[in-house]
């Protein structure tokens, strides 16, 4: 571990259990090579009146800021099937893989992190208790949420559109801003220049994953 991580993840551990402060411990997993957060946090509604406490546990790795957590829900509230986004062992999907790794890339904050992906994952958890849905819509798995993060996260409008673009990014071709842009519909800054730069962040390997399962389920 560098002394840096090591200060900067105390630093924010402390602002966290600030916040939160029935997330009272870490430890060190040295076989995971993280900082393992155990404890509860309660779960409000919107005008404060207190729904539920869940058993967490979150796994930082050593390379904070510029890492992935991992969420485990312990007490089993959440039923351990695929459409509730947990797996067998509780570890939770707190969103598409592709927004974690642009996150990771940029870095990430633990206060933030946990207002923003963590407590509402649980929120939407009791929500989908008392209405049966949930209430920022539903989120496919698989190649199917892949899709639907292209299509209506990135606004690419076809299978066609969505290789098209991630060829040109694995290509490592270079446009200017006021170049035609790769599709030919216009100027890169004004179509597709925002997009890539996104994805760019998400990591070669997952983009030739992408590619790779767009070609495979081709049909439009």
């Amino acid at each position: 571990m560098l002394k840096k991580n090591i200060k900067l993840f105390e630093k924010d551990f402390k602002q966290l259990t600030d916040h939160f402060p029935k997330l009272y411990d870490y430890s060190i997993n040295q076989t995971n090579n993280a900082w393992l957060i155990s404890g509860e946090i309660d779960i409000c509604d919107v005008e404060g009146n207190y729904w539920d406490t869940f058993k967490i546990k979150i796994q930082v790795p050593f390379s904070y800021p510029h890492c992935v957590l991992r969420v485990q829900e312990i007490n089993e509230k959440i039923e351990r099937v695929e459409h509730r986004h947990v797996d067998e062992l509780g570890i939770c999907c707190l969103d598409i893989e592709h927004k974690l790794l642009v996150m990771k890339t940029r870095g990430i904050n633990l206060i933030s992190f946990m207002k923003d992906k963590i407590y509402p994952f649980f929120a939407n958890q009791l929500y989908y208790e008392k209405e049966g849905k949930f209430a920022n819509g539903e989120f496919l798995h698989r190649f199917e949420g892949i899709r639907q993060f292209y299509f209506e996260d990135l606004k690419v409008d076809s299978t066609k559109e969505a290789i098209l673009l991630l060829e040109f990014i694995l290509s490592k071709e270079k446009l200017g801003r006021n170049d035609s842009c790769f599709c030919r519909k216009g100027k890169y800054k004004d179509c597709h220049l925002d997009i890539v730069e996104f994805l760019k962040s998400v990591g070669k390997n997952q983009l030739e994953i992408d590619l790779r399962l767009f070609k495979e389920g081709f049909d439009d």
